[in-house]
């Protein structure tokens, strides 16, 4: 009797570890302080508008290889229009917001909009 319990504890506990093994990978965070790299086939998405944080972390998300070329442009923090969210998460830069560049973007100018009006009044 014992050694019918056995084969189907281990079973269920190589189903309970596949499946564990399986989700880990998703959603996983990656950026930081530690530069922490996505696995293969996936890229690194941050917040958006957090251009000026340091150490920012982002959560992995499965990318295509090539990326789309349609779907919602979105202004990385590094003043490029990048095509969509898989573009984006590819080149691993953090999103001002959505929509193309422009020159009042805070990606264009880098700095805080408070701070650049504060430094505007001592001027």
């Amino acid at each position: 009797m014992k050694s019918k319990i056995t084969p189907f504890a281990f079973l269920v506990l190589a189903l309970i570890l596949t499946a564990g093994a399986a989700s880990a990978q998703s959603g996983q965070t990656c950026g930081g302080i530690g530069g922490l790299q996505c696995p293969a086939g996936q890229g690194c998405l941050y917040p958006s508008g957090k251009c000026n944080q340091p150490d920012l972390a982002g959560t992995c998300i499965a990318v295509q290889d090539p990326c789309p070329s349609g779907g919602p442009q979105i202004c990385g923090c590094d003043g490029t229009t990048y095509a969509n969210r898989c573009a984006i998460a590819t080149a691993g830069v953090r999103p001002d917001h959505n929509g193309p560049c422009t020159q009042k973007s805070q990606a264009s100018t880098d700095v805080d909009p408070a701070l650049d009006t504060f430094l505007q009044s001592l001027r």
